[in-house]
């Protein structure tokens, strides 16, 4: 789980990011100084387990420093029993697996939470995430009315 002091590995973190990758992720364009504003890091990093998870994956650089390489989150849905999640993966880890991997784990929080349902919006251009959550077992809606693709995996029926 991501911690409080883990912001400034946040930071290093969000400096590796090409546009596209933060463009798929936050559906615009964000400059590096809005994505590593302290006011926003403080709500990233201070996160409130019971209504949110966000998992980190770390792996150690050339100099042995523990780095950030990817970021999952899970969000509950106020008044019902289902989350959201969104993934962030450093472009240097991308097509490794990690996202998948990440996706499990959000997966098993939520199953763990007695969570309905998860879903995710992903933008149409998002192939490698729409074949994610596919292999994953979500269902993805395309609408013409919608800018989005909607992903939804059903973990429960509801009682």
């Amino acid at each position: 789980p991501i911690r409080p002091e883990d912001e400034p590995l946040v930071i290093e973190f969000h400096k590796k990011l090409s546009e596209r990758t933060v463009y798929l992720r936050y559906f615009q364009p964000l400059k590096l100084t809005q994505r590593t504003a302290h006011e926003r890091l403080t709500r990233i990093c201070f996160i409130d387990y019971d209504r949110e998870m966000a998992l980190v994956a770390e792996s150690k650089d050339a100099a042995g420093e523990c780095r950030i390489i990817a970021v999952g989150r899970l969000k509950k849905t106020h008044g019902a029993n289902e989350a959201e999640f969104a993934l962030l993966i450093s472009d240097e880890f991308q097509n490794r697996g990690l996202g998948a991997e990440l996706l499990h784990r959000l997966l098993e929080v939520a199953k763990d939470e007695k969570m309905n349902r998860v879903t995710a919006d992903i933008l149409p251009d998002n192939f490698v995430m729409q074949r994610i959550c596919e292999k994953v077992g979500f269902e993805l809606k395309r609408s013409a009315d919608d800018p989005v693709v909607k992903a939804t995996l059903e973990l429960a029926v509801p009682v």
